[in-house]
């Protein structure tokens, strides 16, 4: 999923949720605003949450540092370890392909 659309159904959570949050001090707790208020702050946390979760799960997992990628560059097979490149090298001198 495109990250900047999840980005911007985050903030509109977020959003929602924080100036629900702001305005719950402010409303008499027996009245009908103060449930809309929790309600809009109860939704506005579910939609960030959710919204989290999808970009959670739609992002790929970042590989870990011992990780070895699938092919190498030019999928050659060049000998590695001391002086392994430095040989391998030398013996291909005197090729025509370099």
């Amino acid at each position: 999923m495109d990250p900047q659309l999840l980005r911007g159904g985050f903030r509109i959570g977020f959003l929602v949720a924080v100036l629900a949050l702001i305005t719950l001090p402010f409303q008499p707790p027996d009245s009908a605003e103060f449930v809309v208020t929790v309600l809009a702050l109860i939704m506005g946390a579910l939609f960030a949450a959710l919204v989290t979760l999808v970009m959670r799960w739609s992002t790929p997992a970042i590989p870990k540092s011992g990780d070895k990628p699938a092919l190498s560059r030019y999928n050659t097979k060049i000998p590695t370890g001391e002086n392994g490149r430095d040989a391998w090298k030398r013996s291909n001198e005197g090729s025509d392909t370099k």
